[in-house]
């Protein structure tokens, strides 16, 4: 009866550690977030339709083309290479994020002369200015839409990421622009910015008390409550088993 318990017990622990790590699951981190982008067509003429980005949103808002949905679609959004040999998309995370792994779908229609793209690399920043490439994407798929994608083997710090996709041919059409990762809870700027004000005020108002809080802070240190729960919830099962 016991041991009958005891294994209870131990599929229990396991399941709620199951939850607890799928709980951190990355998510796309640039859904609903706002982007900048060079080399969408935009000079539409009678005889020359353009493919617009409908409200500036089409690239991030998480909803990717089906195979059957033609280019002319407003999920497809159309780059030109006569506007820009290399189309551009950066989006702002709005907080240093977790990202491990990048992505873009794109169109392959040679019939209409829209072409997938040669060579598409990814990059990282915190600043918006200055870029640390991630690496190149690999091309996957069937059919007429195919995905550029990057895995990292360990995550970057990011509150910007790009990509940059080589036009091969007249037209290059992109649905989504994906980052997954771990979000962060909000702007380094502000946080910077409140933890100054915070220091200033105490500096000010007590210095000696500061001061014995700065060095007992450097002396000890607190375990992540998320981590320690983990390891707590695997080490239960183990000794239940």
């Amino acid at each position: 009866m016991k041991k009958f318990i005891a294994t209870l017990l131990a599929v229990a622990l396991v399941a709620v550690a199951c939850c607890v790590f799928a709980s951190a699951e990355d998510v796309n981190l640039t859904q609903g977030k706002t982007y900048t982008a060079v080399g969408i067509f935009t000079e539409k003429t009678e005889t020359q339709p353009d493919y617009p980005d409908e409200g500036g949103v089409t690239l991030t808002d998480g909803v990717k083309a089906p195979a059957e949905v033609k280019y002319n679609d407003a999920l497809w959004v159309g780059f030109n290479k006569n506007v820009s040999a290399v189309a551009e998309i950066v989006v702002d995370l709005t907080a240093s994020s977790k990202v491990s792994k990048f992505s873009i779908e794109t169109l392959n229609d040679t019939t209409v002369g829209i072409e997938a793209p040669t060579e598409v690399e990814f990059f990282y920043s915190a600043d918006g200015e200055t870029w640390t490439s991630a690496g190149k994407g690999t091309e996957s798929g069937e059919g007429n839409v195919s995905e550029f994608a990057l895995s990292l083997d360990s995550a970057v710090d990011a509150n910007y990421v790009k990509v940059s996709a080589t036009c091969s041919g007249p037209w290059l059409f992109i649905s989504e622009f994906e980052a997954f990762g771990t979000a962060g809870s909000g702007s380094t700027d502000e946080s910077e910015a409140v933890s100054e004000a915070e220091s200033e005020t105490a500096s000010s108002a007590a210095p000696v008390e500061s001061s014995a809080a700065a060095s007992s802070a450097g002396t000890s240190s607190t375990p992540s409550t998320s981590d320690a729960g983990i390891v707590a919830v695997v080490v239960l099962a183990v000794v239940a088993v």
